[in-house]
């Protein structure tokens, strides 16, 4: 859903083919970016949109019937890499979310700018989850650096750190401690690594064992 508006027929096979609440369905970037993305069929978008600044009426409900349509589990709203944690930012998301609500979760990825604990913070404050890949650590820092999290939810979005191939076993077996420390939790695990499906089987062999 990010770049446009997706045609019924699509939705109505996504449905078909993906069991209830197991798609996360990525906002349009009208709510998020200022810069589009390339493509012919994009959400109708100006000067005032992006950033977290504005919420087109007509979008927010096609975004609200996709979701219904698909049983989806989540609503994911991706920041900008360059979107800051300045207060006026602060203050927009807050505004923001205070509008913008659905009957699902949503999640907030915050870019590339923000502290996690900080982000996790803000996060509880807007109501969202918030997403951060829990692989991604100053290697100086111990493994443990993101247990202690006082979150209602999380989602780990593991992006493997621009690396090419598989992710490493240690790396995993990393990430499958965390998700032990968090087992009260609700919690979603999303791999946008290069060889998401091989990481994802990996990780649920570590998890089954």
């Amino acid at each position: 859903m990010f770049a446009g508006p997706v045609k019924p027929n699509v939705l109505a096979k996504w449905a078909e083919v993906a069991p209830p609440q197991t798609i996360g369905l990525v906002a349009p970037f009208a709510f998020t970016h200022r810069q589009p993305p390339s493509g012919q069929k994009l959400w109708p978008h100006d000067a005032t949109t992006g950033d977290f600044r504005t919420a087109n009426a007509d979008v927010v409900a096609a975004l609200r019937e996709a979701s219904v349509t698909l049983r989806a589990r989540s609503i994911v709203f991706r920041s900008p890499e360059n979107f800051s944690p300045s207060a006026a930012n602060r203050d927009q998301l807050k505004r923001f979310f205070s509008e913008v609500t659905f009957e699902i979760e949503r999640v907030w990825v915050p870019g590339g700018l923000w502290d996690v604990r900080t982000a996790v913070k803000l996060a509880a404050e807007l109501g969202v989850t918030v997403a951060f890949d829990p692989l991604v650590r100053d290697p100086a820092q111990p493994a443990e650096l993101y247990e202690g999290l006082e979150a209602a939810s999380l989602y780990f979005r593991i992006a493997g750190a621009g690396r090419a191939g598989a992710i490493r076993t240690e790396q995993l077996e990393d990430l499958a401690a965390l998700i032990g420390h968090y087992e009260d939790l609700p919690l979603t695990v999303a791999f946008a690594s290069p060889e998401r499906w091989h990481d994802a089987r990996n990780l649920k062999k570590l998890l089954d064992g």
